[in-house]
């Protein structure tokens, strides 16, 4: 993944960088139905000293090419190469490439993320949207809430011994 500068004109820091894996993983769309957050396309966000930490969660696509360019972008976050340390990756969230099951090697490979991302989501295929202008049109879906609800709390709860 390249790296990409922070758009100057925020008027917050946002609470977290939706950052995908590869083309089509589905950000924008999930950024939208979150509702919180800003769209960080395909780079890390490269951030300063004089920045809060960068709340990041990687998107894919649940397909072999999707979860293999997740697999790459949480090592390259793991090996720290080149990007700030202050970035935490929050998680990944794997979003449905269809309405079928996933294959078996993009299966395999989320779990083997399981051992390596702090948390792995997964969101559904939701035919709706296929048609929609705006997704936020067609609503959250359960499994978003739920996504929604957990990562509010990862950035809004101070860690252990700061409260």
């Amino acid at each position: 993944m390249p790296f990409a500068l922070i758009p100057p004109n925020l008027d917050a820091w946002p609470p977290v960088w939706w950052v995908g894996c590869h083309g089509g993983a589905g950000v924008s769309t999930l950024a939208r139905l979150v509702g919180f957050g800003l769209d960080f396309g395909k780079g890390w966000p490269a951030v300063t000293p004089a920045m809060p930490v960068a709340n990041v969660v990687l998107v894919c696509r649940a397909s072999a090419s999707g979860t293999w360019a997740a697999t790459g972008a949480i090592e390259q976050w793991r090996r720290r190469s080149g990007m700030s340390g202050l970035m935490t990756v929050l998680g990944v969230v794997a979003v449905a490439a269809s309405p079928r099951r996933p294959p078996r090697i993009a299966t395999e490979r989320l779990h083997l993320l399981r051992g390596w991302a702090p948390q792995v989501w997964r969101v559904g295929w939701v035919d709706a949207l296929l048609a929609a202008d705006d997704p936020r049109d067609v609503g959250a879906p359960p499994d978003v809430e739920a996504l929604r609800t957990e990562i509010w709390q990862k950035v809004h709860t101070p860690p252990e011994g700061k409260r």
